[in-house]
């Protein structure tokens, strides 16, 4: 514990970049030392794609290393210069900062201000595997009370006793966590809907193109991977495949993915979910959030085409960065395509950049995803070496 201390420390005192791993899971976070109090930290992070994105409250207990250098900060700090130059959209600066006092309790001032603010926060808890999302209404010497919003079933309705002791991690600030405070403030309008789920008995195609048809958000689960779905539009649909223009959890567009219908197992039409992502994409609107201004949202495809060729030939020829998951492959792997033949293309990988090149046959392929930040991140990075 005093080295982590310590570490917080230097990190502190020289604004030092850095990733603070958790203990008994491979997340962690990246940011600067906003203040360091006696048992908690709280770290103003950034998300994947280098753009500043709320604050994190970390326990010391939940810490296991603090890292100052290595590839993955490296690869952090190229993608925040990115950001800062391509101008990325960020929440960073519309809520007035949390103030803390480091000689006093930082959760119980963090419990505090979000409970005058109404503020949405995740927390959390030890020896809870849950993340729960929810606002304080009341706070005590010790604990606090904190009304539980399920963005993903409206009638899950709960008022939890959270003891400091049990806090692990509470995360603030951050751009899906505003817009649920603005989808919050109108909660008692908030209506729940059946889930409207179709499996994969054959027919999706007709199910696919009422939606292309009414520009319905629809979530798309891929079979062989049940935890992964998708959340986006249909943007072309033929007897063998869709291409989704993808909204990631924020309702901001995530690019494009294409999907063989037959690696798909269910399609939801309606569900809490889908509603909440449509609240989250009004607001984008309404303030100008929906898409990072290097990327592309209105792509038409002809679907006529063979459409993971027109796809991969098309990368191969601009030099894109594509996700590619097959049959006979149970990761997706990335890279750029170097080499286009009639039935097969060469992959080269980007991620090991070791100079891998993978053999891919176009029928064994079911899942292309292009056209998204962290393609275009990694084509920047390319275009610089």
């Amino acid at each position: 514990m005093d080295s982590i201390l310590m570490s917080l420390m230097t990190a502190l005192n020289e604004q030092l970049l850095i990733n603070v791993y958790q203990r008994d899971t491979d997340d962690f976070y990246t940011g600067y030392v906003q203040v360091l109090g006696r048992d908690h930290v709280v770290l103003s992070t950034f998300n994947d794609y280098g753009i500043a994105d709320g604050a994190v409250l970390l326990s010391f207990n939940i810490i296991a290393t603090v890292e100052f250098a290595g590839a993955d900060l490296a690869d952090m700090e190229f993608r925040m210069n990115v950001a800062k130059r391509e101008h990325f959209l960020s929440v960073a600066g519309l809520d007035a900062a949390l103030q803390f006092d480091p000689r006093t309790n930082l959760l119980g001032q963090l419990a505090t201000q979000v409970q005058a603010s109404g503020q949405m926060i995740m927390v959390i808890l030890a020896d809870d595997e849950a993340y729960l999302e929810g606002q304080v209404t009341a706070v005590a010497a010790d604990r606090f009370t904190l009304n539980v919003f399920n963005k993903f079933n409206y009638t899950d309705v709960r008022a939890l006793q959270v003891d400091f002791s049990d806090v692990l991690v509470v995360e603030f600030g951050g751009l899906d966590l505003h817009q649920e405070t603005e989808l919050v403030r109108h909660r008692d309008q908030l209506r729940h809907v059946k889930t409207v789920l179709h499996q994969n008995d054959g027919q999706l195609g007709t199910v696919l193109a009422a939606a292309q048809a009414a520009n319905r958000l629809i979530a798309v689960v891929p079979r062989e991977s049940e935890d992964q779905f998708f959340v986006g539009t249909v943007r072309a649909v033929n007897d063998t495949v869709v291409i989704l223009a993808l909204r990631d959890m924020a309702a901001q567009f995530g690019g494009y993915v294409a999907i063989r219908i037959r690696a798909i197992q269910s399609i939801t039409t309606a569900s809490d979910y889908l509603q909440t992502v449509s609240a989250y994409a009004a607001w984008d609107e309404a303030h100008d959030l929906v898409i990072q201004p290097v990327l592309n949202a209105e792509r038409a495809f002809d679907a006529n085409d063979d459409l993971f060729k027109v796809l991969v030939n098309e990368a191969a020829a601009f030099q894109r960065v594509i996700r590619v998951r097959t049959a006979t492959d149970e990761t997706h792997m990335v890279g750029y395509p170097v080499q286009v033949a009639p039935n097969s293309f060469m992959l080269h990988l980007i991620d090991p950049d070791d100079g891998s090149v993978a053999e891919i046959s176009f029928d064994a392929v079911l899942e292309v995803a292009f056209g998204h930040l962290f393609a275009y991140l990694a084509e920047a990075e390319l275009h610089e070496e």
